[in-house]
């Protein structure tokens, strides 16, 4: 698996030219004693260099860059014609036999169960740090099962590299453009719930407050259908002295939440009517409302620097995990350290 694969455990923010932001962080939650007390699911990455070989055993080197350079800049109006075509030479290609098999050893050893389901998430080596209200640029797979179909799953977000809003991103003009992927245990939000939080307001960049948010289910609904979420606010001063820091709890209406499918092949996830009785009820308590504020506090002081959170609650095991960090300041930590 040596250059291909690296599982969670091992990597950390050094690590980043390799397998992408969003890996990075969560592998420097695994290897570093300061955040321990933080939740991860368990995971691996396909590093940037797994998608070189990719790329070279199917012949594809220089091909995107010959077809983007099609793109009219000026207005943008073919970026849609050119970014399917880039899309289609990816998943149209083979999936190299060694990395093929590094990626099926790693996906079984996640977990016991024969075919553990889990989630695929792009991992860009270049993206914006912070906004992760924002869907991603490159594509997140929930509820993914099977070695066959995780193999196809990869390719897509190896795709995702190519999708229209990346291409529509001046950020992406000057790089070399190469992607990394992360599969994680998936975390049964479908059960439970999910969300985001930051430790500074997101609107007004108040310092003093963490603003929590969240929803029944798996997370997407949240982003990509503005559905009104349950809203927390923390004040931060009081929060390590044990006092009563939730300050603010506003219910959405929450009317929507997104599920497992049992037909996980074609469609692994779907949408659903939110049930009445979850709709009239808080998607956190209070004692996890604070455990997410404290996760918030701690990476806050690790990186010196405001913090975007993705979280979710398995409905199973009712444990809460974190699925994201992202560091707004994370270049003035680079200089620190």
């Amino acid at each position: 698996m040596e250059g291909y694969i690296k599982k969670f455990t091992h990597i950390s923010v050094a690590d980043m030219n390799e397998v992408g932001a969003k890996n990075a962080f969560l592998g420097e939650i695994f290897t570093h004693i300061a955040l321990k007390d933080i939740k991860v699911p368990e995971g691996f990455a396909i590093t940037s260099t797994a998608f070189r070989r990719f790329i070279a055993y199917n012949k594809l080197d220089g091909v995107h860059a010959k077809l983007l350079a099609q793109i009219d800049r000026n207005k943008n109006s073919n970026i849609g014609e050119i970014g399917k075509k880039a899309r289609g030479l990816i998943l149209g290609a083979r999936m190299p036999g060694d990395l093929s098999d590094c990626i099926s050893a790693a996906y079984h050893e996640l977990s016991a169960k024969s075919s553990p389901e889990v989630a695929v998430r792009s991992s860009a080596i270049y993206e914006d740090l912070f906004h992760i209200s924002v869907k991603d640029k490159h594509e997140t797979y929930l509820n993914i099962q099977g070695e066959k179909a995780l193999l196809e799953w990869v390719k897509k977000c190896f795709a995702s590299l190519y999708s229209d809003k990346a291409l529509r991103s001046d950020f992406h003009k000057d790089y070399d453009k190469v992607i990394a992927v992360g599969v994680q245990k998936m975390i049964r939000a479908d059960k439970g719930c999910s969300g985001f939080a930051y430790t500074v307001d997101p609107l007004s960049g108040f310092t003093d407050v963490i603003h929590l948010s969240g929803v029944w289910g798996l997370g997407e609904k949240m982003v990509e259908e503005r559905i009104t979420p349950d809203e927390f606010i923390v004040y931060k001063p009081i929060l390590p002295l044990g006092k009563k820091s939730i300050i603010q709890k506003t219910m959405g209406s929450k009317s929507r939440m997104m599920v497992y499918n049992e037909d996980t092949e074609s469609v692994p996830v779907v949408e659903i009517e939110t049930p009445g009785e979850l709709k009239e009820k808080f998607v956190l308590t209070d004692e996890e409302i604070l455990t997410i504020a404290n996760w918030g506090m701690t990476l806050e002081s690790y990186y010196n620097s405001p913090m975007g959170l993705e979280w979710a609650k398995d409905g199973n095991c009712q444990e809460l995990y974190l699925l994201q960090a992202k560091p707004k300041n994370f270049k003035r930590y680079c200089s620190l350290n």
